[in-house]
């Protein structure tokens, strides 16, 4: 065979192998030039929907391509306020190398949630690199009223540069739902809302970013586990695993339409790449085995509350606004007692609703009986789709005159909402049969005591009629420090006592004043058992501490319902009372901080968390400080 070929065919051979030794060469050679590679910066943007929903995500990309993509400056975008509301951004970069050459790709990617209806367009947005701008093609952009049902499209329709900014999720692949257990209620009602998230792939994390506003809510949230529990759904022909992530209680303090905010939730999703023509592709790409991690911004639908007046029909001059379902009861720790001993009087609510709106009873007691303010306390039940429990005040009296003495029942009238008529809940009367103690002074004495009949003769004094003679017998006493000190003492003891009997009266009769003088107290001991939550590592249970004692802090010294505070009418509030904006910002950051990492997957060493309550403790001083 080698024989026939000859020279010719040695030939062949030798080009065979030369022909692509030189092609490397000169590959080599163009590729060692600088100059030889692109170096313009390419700008696209893009958007996964054309067509939207009112209240819908929707997503714009800005793709900057090019070797220098990495040095251009941030994109300047448009202003889209007139229909649509910003909800966060990220951002993704991919290096390739092709034939050895370098490929740079950048990825911001903007998501946004409709807000009005109309056709509008996303105008262009702008990248500076090296003093040249590049600037993208106008989008045109459709707001319906309805909800768009989006649909996968087909593999052979989708384009490699949509596909990649949302990493192959669709709407149906992940989403919020923010549901509600009525629409229509009335003050003081709950309305329990459950946000469930919906997923067809891996979230290996999860986080709230921004919360629902509470302006015009108490708010009322669920106790959930730290650990999801998810289950399987099917929803429109699709199994989805689902699971709840927050659950919150409304109670609207008055009438109108509400609307209630998105909530915006940030997931890090495991998505599998799609698959190639090319084996090769697959094989040397590591995300076809392991998946690669997706950052996606979710946001659950707004809700609207309409929230009925309450009829003014049969309504009572007492009622103070209190909706649910309770009934009342009191009781005495004993019946029978002698005067000077102290008893314990109770009255418990209990019932369905706004449990910490239950207004502080106000029985009648007799004039006889001494008594000191009462202490409150609470348990809730949050449950299904109820939030109950009770609020039991405990009052301390002391008879001072014997005899059969009677506390009058106690009424406490709400609304009833499911038979929209008002209803009244009554303690029963206590009887309590006061005898006469052991340090009664109502009696005479019968008798007289021997110093008594000593001192019989002497209380009378007959008339002198002669002048007395005084003489010096030594320096004054009035010279003396001592002697005013112990002339004045029994004053200075009246005033104190009756400046101590004032600031008793004011605790028992004025609630604001009595929560301000227990608010620094109550938050050092919130901070102190928070202090005790570090040294056991709970984290969550930690920032949920100092939250509460923040909160119940600026509650008490403004004299406001811890569960209606409203954080605009907080600041407003400070404001008037001459408090520095720094403080309220720094107070204000750091209930942020409690409120953030409350739901945030990931967890808190105990370093962090003492340096969090250092700061903490810093604002909560400063804010005591300038509210004196």
């Amino acid at each position: 065979m080698w024989k026939r070929i000859g020279n010719d065919g040695r030939s062949m051979v030798m080009n065979r192998y030369i022909n692509p030794i030189i092609l490397i060469l000169l590959s080599w050679a163009v590729l060692g030039r600088s100059d030889a590679l692109p170096q313009e910066v390419a700008v696209k943007a893009y958007v996964d929907k054309t067509v939207i929903g009112l209240g819908q995500e929707f997503s714009l990309s800005v793709e900057i391509s090019g070797k220098d993509a990495g040095d251009a400056g941030d994109p300047v975008m448009p202003a889209m306020d007139a229909f649509a509301a910003f909800l966060g951004s990220g951002s993704s970069q991919n290096i390739q190398f092709v034939n050895g050459r370098m490929s740079v790709s950048r990825t911001i990617t903007y998501h946004y949630q409709a807000s009005a209806t109309g056709k509008f367009q996303i105008g262009a947005v702008r990248v500076t690199h090296k003093g040249k701008e590049y600037t993208t093609v106008p989008i045109d952009l459709t707001i319906q009223d309805a909800p768009v049902r989006q649909t996968q499209p087909s593999p052979s329709r989708r384009t490699p540069a949509a596909a990649e900014p949302s990493g192959g999720l669709s709407d149906q692949d992940l989403f919020v739902r923010a549901q509600v257990s009525k629409k229509t209620l009335y003050p003081n009602e709950a309305a329990v809302i459950t946000y469930r998230l919906y997923t067809r792939q891996n979230v290996t994390s999860l986080g709230i970013s921004k919360l629902p506003a509470s302006s015009g809510f108490w708010t009322e949230e669920f106790e959930l586990p730290q650990q999801l529990i998810t289950s399987n759904e099917v929803l429109d022909g699709r199994q989805y695993t689902t699971a709840v992530i927050k659950k919150i209680a409304l109670f609207p303090t008055g009438p109108g339409t509400k609307t209630i905010e998105p909530m915006v939730l940030d997931c890090d999703v495991q998505v599998r790449r799609a698959q190639s023509n090319d084996p090769f592709s697959n094989f040397f790409d590591d995300s076809f085995f392991f998946g690669r991690t997706v950052r996606k911004t979710l946001a659950s639908p707004s809700l609207v509350l309409e929230v009925l007046p309450f009829p003014q029909e049969g309504r009572p001059a007492d009622f103070s606004g209190l909706t649910g379902s309770f009934r009342a009861e009191s009781s005495v720790d004993k019946n029978a007692v002698k005067t000077n001993e102290a008893i314990t009087y109770r009255i418990k609510i209990s019932g369905q609703g706004n449990i910490k709106a239950i207004p502080q009873p106000q029985p009648v007691f007799p004039g006889d009986f001494e008594v000191y303010p009462p202490k409150s306390s609470e348990t809730l039940d949050r449950s299904g789709q109820t939030v109950s429990g009770s609020k039991t005040f405990e009052y301390v009296l002391i008879p001072r005159v014997q005899g059969r003495q009677k506390i009058l029942p106690v009424k406490l009238t709400y609304f009833d909402p499911a038979s929209r008529q008002y209803r009244t809940a009554e303690t029963r009367e206590a009887v309590i049969d006061v005898e006469k103690g052991s340090e009664m002074f109502t009696a005479v004495p019968s008798g007289l005591s021997k110093q008594e009949v000593k001192l019989l003769g002497q209380d009378i004094r007959f008339i002198k009629l002669d002048s007395p003679s005084f003489s010096r017998i030594g320096d004054s006493p009035a010279r003396h420090a001592l002697f005013w000190i112990v002339l004045l003492l029994p004053l200075s003891g009246i005033t104190a006592a009756y400046a101590y009997r004032r600031h008793l009266d004011r605790l028992s009769g004025d609630i604001g004043y009595a929560r301000e003088k227990r608010a620094g107290r109550l938050a050092k001991k919130g901070l102190a058992s928070a202090s005790a939550l570090v040294r056991e590592g709970r984290d969550r249970e930690f920032y949920a501490e100092v939250g509460h004692a923040m909160t119940r802090f600026l509650g008490d010294k403004l004299n406001i319902a811890e569960a209606g505070m409203i954080s605009e009418e907080v600041k407003a509030r400070l404001c008037k009372a001459g408090v520095d904006q720094s403080a309220i910002d720094e107070y204000f950051a750091c209930l942020g901080i409690c409120d953030l990492k409350r739901f945030s997957p990931a967890g808190s060493d105990p370093k962090e968390m003492r340096e969090f309550l250092g700061r903490a403790e810093k604002a909560l001083g400063s804010m005591a400080r300038r509210l004196k």
